[in-house]
């Protein structure tokens, strides 16, 4: 991993997240890489993750304006989707004797209903910063043309019946109703 950059350092990832300052960052960065793969990467399309990615890596100073507000918004996402993927696994240990719960003195675990509820409270985080992300590609696209290119057209997009999540509802931003268009989309998520 010695040539791959996270949109994310320690020290943000602590300051504005859940994390205590005590966390073994090496426990929590494979968790990063996921929230990137799994989150990010699906967010803003392969082709502009690995752009950014190689600029971080070979010329982080070259990083332009616009690349700069668009971090800025992974970073948000990030953040929260990295707490989300590692919290189960901060307590829980994978060791030779099998699956372990560390404990302190003086600590007390989660009851599950208590980790459900703090895991939807950082999904619901994770997916506000997600969506406006998303919401900041789509408005610039033509800023970022890997975006355009290489990931889904907001034009191009209709419904799909076999997604958990879609509807029947189909709105064409190649028309001149693009206002009407901002307005549902505000409502329907």
């Amino acid at each position: 991993m010695a040539n791959y950059a996270f949109f994310i350092s320690e020290t943000y990832l602590k300051n504005n997240s859940p994390l205590g300052a005590n966390v073994d960052i090496k426990e929590i960065y494979p968790f990063a890489k996921t929230a990137e793969d799994i989150n990010i990467q699906e967010a803003i399309g392969t082709a502009l993750y690995d752009r950014l990615i190689e600029g971080l890596t070979a010329s982080p100073n070259d990083i332009t304006a616009n690349e700069t507000i668009l971090l800025k918004k992974i970073r948000s996402a990030m953040v929260w989707w990295t707490c989300y993927e590692a919290m189960p696994f901060l307590w829980v240990k994978l060791r030779n004797i099998g699956l372990v719960k560390q404990s302190g003195d003086n600590l007390e675990t989660l009851s599950d209903t208590e980790l459900e509820k703090l895991e939807n409270r950082i999904k619901n985080k994770a997916t506000f910063y997600t969506n406006r992300l998303k919401d900041y590609l789509c408005e610039n696209s033509n800023l970022f043309s890997e975006y355009k290119d290489g990931c889904w057209n907001c034009g191009d997009m209709s419904a799909d019946g076999t997604k958990k999540n879609s509807t029947d509802l189909f709105f064409d931003r190649n028309t001149n109703d693009y206002d009407e268009l901002k307005f549902y989309k505000k409502y329907i998520r």
